[in-house]
């Protein structure tokens, strides 16, 4: 980074308007990696996801699942998708939320997307918005399939921080700008210096207004 100011984002409900492991999961399907029924099976989360996020407890059973599933699963096929998938939601991100990075790139700001998602998905979506890093989840693999378990830590409350040191090494937070819609996110933006809350739900919402921290909507 060489001494830069950095600006993270959060992916889905901050960037975008929803999910992205649904879009990656529809992308699955027309690719024959997932049965169709598989993703039907998440369509009620995403309603609710869309309108108020999950609770921690809610997040944990959707990773500890999509874990379950991805054991035994082939890593190439996954790999070839991403790359449509991340030019896909990046084509979604709205245009409040574009201009919202655009003036960080334009200050020469440091900019990362750091999501639960997939890593390598976070990543193309990043590179889609000329951001410098992307950092989510790794699954583990072995011999070119997944085992259904995490290669480190999941990049959710408290081990967002521990993934971003993983990935970009040790930043100054006290100078950071940090961006969510989660109370999940809570460690992240109370250790950064400019934490915003975006589109916030109720658990992020009451404690940004006990803080004075700012909270903007961005559609």
């Amino acid at each position: 980074m060489g001494g830069r100011r950095a600006a993270i984002f959060d992916l889905d409900r901050t960037l975008l308007p929803g999910s992205s492991l649904v879009h990656f999961g529809r992308a699955l399907v027309r690719n024959g990696v997932l049965r169709s029924s598989t993703l039907a099976s998440f369509a009620g989360r995403e309603l609710v996801f869309r309108h108020r996020g999950l609770s921690e407890p809610g997040a944990d059973r959707l990773h500890s699942r999509l874990l379950a599933l991805a054991e035994g699963v082939d890593h190439a096929p996954l790999a070839a998708v991403v790359e449509t998938v991340g030019a896909e939601l990046a084509g979604l991100v709205s245009p409040a939320a574009l201009r919202l990075v655009s003036q960080h790139l334009e200050l020469g700001d440091y900019c990362v997307v750091l999501s639960s998602s997939p890593h390598e998905l976070v990543e193309r979506v990043a590179a889609h918005l000329g951001m410098q890093r992307g950092v989510g989840t790794r699954t583990e693999v072995v011999d070119g399939r997944m085992t259904g378990r995490l290669d480190g830590h999941f990049c959710h409350s408290d081990g967002k921080l521990a993934r971003l040191r993983d990935e970009v090494g040790m930043v100054d937070l006290s100078r950071t700008f940090a961006y969510s819609d989660a109370g999940s996110d809570l460690p992240l933006l109370s250790a950064c210096g400019y934490p915003v809350a975006v589109n916030p739900d109720r658990r992020l919402r009451s404690a940004a207004r006990a803080a004075g921290w700012p909270i903007i909507t961005v559609r």
